[in-house]
């Protein structure tokens, strides 16, 4: 069947079930046809989303709908230029054995409708093995049965690395308690940091975790000492900085983790296996910034740093980290050489001035960010829900953010964002969005879709936009001028920051 002929099929498809059985049967066939020059850019993306669920089956073929039915909603005026991969009203799990469900549900360590999914990222492989998609599920309270898991084919979750790591639910500090986030890095290591907590109890010590892909094997521990957290503590967002040498040199590698309720930065030493904790300023919530309106839900949330992202790794050349507190409509930027400093483990207090603030702000607040290798930024915005792009070689300014995807239903509260390098060598973008305005207000119902996860690759995302662009001239990449500061970052001073007056 051609390309054009199975859009048409799909729309007249998509008429019907729009349609009251008794409006349909009165659309005759040529109607239909019509119809469809209609319906290619005017549909109702709940009805597509369903379609597109039924034939993901990895990103070259996730799909084949979208190339020919427009992104285009009239209610919203709205463009998506990323498909949704997976969604769900509520996830499912699969577990061992009957009894092990039977278990978990006894004592309320599954309970229906409790999951929430909060990061994603991507393992693509080569050969016959597919590729597999990772969620996190943290156990804000009970009920979640899997804190780590893969996405089968039917959107099920599978416990990773198998399920005994998940069924202690706190009592085996060995296996894994609460997982915000993770990182895939380029030596094929899925890196896991554990929180440690349930709820606001930490039951176990914090603790990052890496994972060898090949075999789904631990292959690295690191517990938190417990000089580096407070009670407050929460560490959410880790993002891996291997600075090789070469080829296949994986041992000089840094994690960089975000500390979102006790306001610092936990810096993981792998090579070395130490880790110390810095604290700035910056790392805080604004209190101006702490209510958020979604879909005409309001919550307060004071969460501090959370969203990260490195700029692409040169040879011999430090990197840069870009973060921003969940709470503040702000961007910072620090020279990773700062961070790299190990007397932090003296003093936790980062030189107030070591840290560039961008003078302009972001319309509204942000979660999860991400960087490409050609140091594009992308980030979700919380209104309108949608999804953007900055080139970090022009100014940090909403003149410069420029639009990837709007759309007020399915891209809400965009709380993982990662840049993936497929099998053939090319960048994608997977984004995870949830109804969290709903989760936070008890409002979250199982009658329509709350969590998704969008895909496209990056070159058909920037092939129109102009994020592709750097400028030209005296003052391209003026800022790595401006936040390469001099000395170490390392000052001792009389003020401490907050969580650092605990250490």
């Amino acid at each position: 069947m051609g390309l054009q002929k199975l859009c048409c099929t799909a729309v007249k498809i998509l008429v019907i079930f729009s349609l009251r059985p008794e409006q349909a049967a009165m659309v005759p066939s040529y109607e239909q046809e019509e119809y469809c020059g209609v319906l290619l850019s005017q549909y109702d993306p709940h009805l597509l989303d369903t379609f597109k669920l039924e034939m993901s089956q990895g990103i070259e073929r996730f799909f084949l709908l979208s190339y020919c039915l427009a992104c285009c909603w009239p209610g919203l005026g709205a463009k998506s230029d990323l498909r949704v991969v997976r969604q769900w009203s509520e996830l499912q799990f699969v577990f061992p054995s009957q009894t092990a469900e039977h278990i978990a549900l006894e004592n309320r360590y599954y309970v229906r409708g409790n999951s929430v999914p909060i990061d994603v990222d991507v393992h693509h492989r080569q050969g016959r093995e597919g590729s597999r998609i990772f969620v996190t599920i943290p156990r804000f309270d009970e009920g979640r049965p899997i804190t780590l898991g893969t996405v089968d084919e039917q959107g099920n979750i599978l416990a990773y690395p198998d399920y005994s790591w998940h069924d202690n639910q706190g009592h085996n500090c060995l296996g894994l308690t609460s997982v915000f986030r993770v990182a895939i890095d380029q030596c094929q290591r899925l890196w896991v940091m554990d929180a440690g907590k349930i709820g606001d109890d930490q039951v176990c010590p914090p603790q990052l975790l890496a994972f060898d892909l090949t075999t789904d094997t631990l292959i690295y521990r690191h517990v938190v000492s417990n000089s580096s957290y407070t009670d407050a503590s929460l560490f959410i967002t880790p993002v891996v900085d291997v600075r090789s040498r070469g080829p296949g040199d994986c041992a000089n590698t840094y994690v960089y983790v975000a500390d979102v309720s006790a306001y610092g930065l936990l810096v993981v030493d792998v090579m070395r296996d130490r880790s110390w904790r810095t604290t700035h300023r910056t790392f805080y919530p604004f209190p101006s910034r702490g209510t958020f309106t979604i879909d005409g839900e309001s919550f307060d949330l004071m969460d501090g740093v959370l969203g990260m992202a490195l700029s692409p790794y040169q040879h011999g050349r430090d990197r840069f980290l870009y973060y921003h507190s969940l709470a503040s409509t702000t961007e910072n930027v620090v020279n990773t050489r700062i961070l790299r400093n190990n007397t932090y483990s003296d003093d936790p207090n980062i030189d107030p001035d070591a840290v560039y603030v961008f003078p302009e702000e972001r319309p509204t607040q942000s979660a999860a960010e991400a960087m490409d290798s050609n140091g594009i930024l992308y980030f979700g915005l919380m209104e309108p829900p949608s999804i953007w792009c900055w080139n970090s070689a022009t100014q940090f300014s909403p003149r410069n953010f420029h639009e990837v995807a709007v759309n007020k239903e399915t891209l809400q509260f965009a709380s993982g964002v990662k840049v993936v390098m497929n099998a053939k060598g090319e960048e994608e973008l997977w984004v995870l969005t949830s109804s969290f305005q709903r989760v936070m207000t008890g409002s979250l119902s199982s009658d329509r879709i709350n969590f998704r996860i969008h895909a496209e690759k990056i070159k058909n995302i920037l092939a129109n936009s102009p994020c592709r662009n750097s400028p030209k001239g005296p003052n391209h990449g003026y800022h790595a001028n401006l936040i390469d500061r001099a000395g170490d970052g390392h000052i001792r001073r009389p003020s401490r920051y907050g969580s650092a007056s605990y250490l």
